[in-house]
């Protein structure tokens, strides 16, 4: 039977309308993945213009993304970076640490920093460097994205600021704010371990004398000599301290009572036979070791204090032991 004129009107009007909303739909995906192109492509675009170095490792610390910036700095295409690792540039020992941030990041999926110190012809750069663990829609660890930045001129300034509050100034030597940092760390190893622990104060006689005669240009000069004769008798475990206007101070770890005292004599003597131009001058030195009764330094500090002021009493240029 032959269908009739309307019939297949109706059925061409039909299939027509099906190849439309075919076409509706079709353009739409296009349209919306055009758009995610477009709205990817724009966020490259802004990534590119941000001055720090971002990156997207895989779960197994391999490169699947990174910014112009990053790009540039290892010489690469983004197709060339895609897979590659940081050993491909870095060398091994810091190609274990930033791939040991990544394991940490990945292991405990949670944000952290660290700053890495990369040695380049000669020259030291700093970059500081944030991690975190990067998850696709349906809470699925993918893997680490980081941020560094530079911060050369900042971290030696930090340094530089650091080393000024720790030290003295004038001699180099540790201030006391740091001796007493030191001081309470040793006590607590020996402590823990057993160990003998001596401690030394020295002072110099007459200081008062020194800068109302020569001026404090020439007491400056005392000081400065008095550190470097005890910086020249001290082993690389003790610490030595400027404490005070005159006074230093000597932290001799595994040291026992007799051994300080020998040292003490050294120092002594050495200071006593100086020679320069600089006005003679002598020394007197307190000297106080752990007892089984100290609670904290401070018992060891307040006994060789008092073993100063006895040297003192004596007539000075001595060494007196708590």
């Amino acid at each position: 039977m032959l269908m009739s004129i309307e019939t297949i009107g109706l059925l061409i009007f039909i299939l027509l309308f099906f190849i439309a909303l075919l076409l509706f739909f079709n353009l739409k995906e296009y349209r919306q993945a055009q758009t995610k192109t477009q709205m990817l492509n724009s966020y490259e675009q802004i990534l590119d213009q941000v001055g720090a170095y971002i990156y997207v490792k895989d779960t197994q610390s391999r490169y699947v993304y990174g910014n112009q910036l990053t790009l540039d700095y290892f010489g690469v295409t983004l197709e060339q970076l895609k897979g590659t690792s940081d050993s491909h540039y870095f060398s091994s020992e810091i190609t274990d640490v930033l791939q040991g941030n990544d394991r940490k990041v990945l292991a405990l999926q949670r944000k952290m920093s660290d700053d890495i110190i990369v040695d380049i012809d000669n020259d030291t750069i700093v970059y500081h460097e944030v991690k975190q663990p990067l998850f696709d829609n349906k809470g699925k660890l993918m893997g680490v994205i980081g941020i560094s930045t530079e911060i050369t001129a900042e971290y030696h300034l930090r340094t530089k600021l650091e080393q000024l509050a720790n030290s003295d100034s004038l001699t180099g030597l540790y201030n006391r704010r740091s001796f007493n940092t030191f001081s309470d760390h040793e006590f607590s190893r020996a402590v823990r371990y057993l160990e003998s622990l001596s401690f030394m104060i020295i002072d110099i006689d007459f200081f008062k004398n020194v800068n109302d005669t020569f001026g404090h240009l020439v007491g400056d000069e005392v000081i400065k000599r008095v550190a470097n004769i005890c910086n020249e008798h001290v082993r690389e475990s003790d610490i030595l301290a400027r404490i005070g206007g005159e006074e230093f101070a000597i932290l001799l770890p595994d040291t026992d009572i007799d051994s300080a005292y020998i040292m003490a004599e050294r120092i002594r003597e050495a200071q006593q036979h100086y020679e320069q131009q600089a006005p003679a001058i002598t020394i007197s030195i307190g000297i106080a070791t752990l007892c089984s009764q100290d609670k904290t330094f401070v018992d060891i500090f307040k006994r060789a204090d008092k073993a100063l002021y006895s040297s003192k009493n004596i007539g000075r240029n001595n060494v007196n032991v708590a």
